[in-house]
């Protein structure tokens, strides 16, 4: 429809078995599919394989986070911040989900380094 927007889609195969947990689970929780599924990825625990790329790119991620908050508040506080508002709510919604990953990933791993 002309002039609509919707949010993008996210889409992946699973087999007979997988379909059939994830309907029956979907059903019994009284959520729609798609909500359950959404809920289920962002509130489940995050399994993370311990593969040298994998540590790399998280501790990319934090590496980019800090780098990026250094440079804002280095703007802020000398009064030179000028963001339009646009790119900062982007911004502040792809630094939050960010930070939360890494920090269910920490919690997550946290039998690793005895926390």
């Amino acid at each position: 429809m002309p002039g609509i927007h919707r949010n993008p889609t996210i889409a992946f195969r699973v087999d007979g078995w997988q379909r059939e947990l994830i309907d029956q689970r979907a059903t019994l929780s009284g959520m729609l599919k798609c909500d359950f599924i959404a809920s289920s990825c962002i509130y489940s625990n995050i399994v993370v394989t311990g593969t040298k790329e994998n540590i790399d790119r998280i501790v990319d991620a934090a590496r980019n986070l800090r780098s990026s908050m250094s440079f804002i508040a280095g703007q802020y506080l000398s009064g030179n911040y000028s963001m339009p508002k646009e790119a900062y709510a982007e911004m502040e919604l792809e630094f939050l989900a960010l930070v939360v990953t890494i920090v269910d990933i920490l919690d997550g791993a946290s039998y690793l380094y005895g926390l």
